[in-house]
């Protein structure tokens, strides 16, 4: 397969009209049904904390995209787990549902990219020894979304374990041998017990979708 990339790149760029997009889009995870595409796309405005969210946009064949709304169509929680951040969505669907896996931290991430970063990530409890390492360190875990149209989502909980940075999730379109199947890259899975010296792609089942 030889694939050859749009001349008119990018197909979706920052508004500068919204506040929480009007720095980047990127990464989206994108469905295709009844003639339209879909993207559910990652977005950050200028903020020195770097809050990141989710935007849809749809379009009907595939280059030229609409937003659904001038608000995020998910943001990351007030108080909750992913508190910090929401990031690149991949999405499956199991009968009527969309179930879209996302990464996420606790506290915002900050301008990392930035040398030396303008702003460093809030960790305020880094130096509780008995709270998980997820908590002490900002580290990115995944967790699942449920949906019916990408607009409303609920929150189902957390895909990977709070003592590893583990992204990069996404579950298989359908079960294998009667058990969920997921792809996921633990950055600490590294070294002589994990076969692998570098991180890597790693398969798990489950018997349910939060149980790996």
């Amino acid at each position: 397969m030889k694939l050859q990339k749009y001349q008119k790149n990018p197909i979706l760029t920052p508004n500068p009209g919204n506040a929480w997009e009007k720095s980047v889009v990127c990464n989206p995870g994108a469905w295709y049904e009844n003639g339209k595409v879909y993207l559910l796309y990652r977005a950050a405005g200028t903020d020195k904390e770097h809050k990141i969210h989710f935007g849809l946009a749809v379009s009907s064949d595939g280059f030229h995209f609409k937003r659904v709304s001038s608000k995020p169509v998910l943001s990351p929680s007030a108080d909750g787990y992913d508190a910090g951040c929401v990031e690149d969505a991949r999405i499956v669907k199991f009968g009527d549902y969309f179930l879209v896996t996302y990464a996420f931290r606790p506290f915002p991430p900050g301008q990392y990219w930035k040398k030396p970063p303008s702003f460093l990530p809030e960790m305020p409890y880094k130096d509780v020894p008995f709270l998980p390492k997820f908590v002490r360190e900002n580290l990115t875990m995944s967790g699942l979304l449920m949906s019916k149209d990408l607009k409303k989502f609920h929150r189902i909980g957390a895909l990977t374990s709070p003592d590893v940075d583990d992204r990069d999730v996404i579950l298989f379109p359908e079960k294998i041998g009667a058990r969920f199947a997921m792809f996921r890259r633990p950055q600490g899975w590294v070294g002589p017990a994990y076969g692998c010296d570098r991180p890597s792609m790693w398969i798990s089942f489950g018997d349910d979708l939060l149980t790996w």
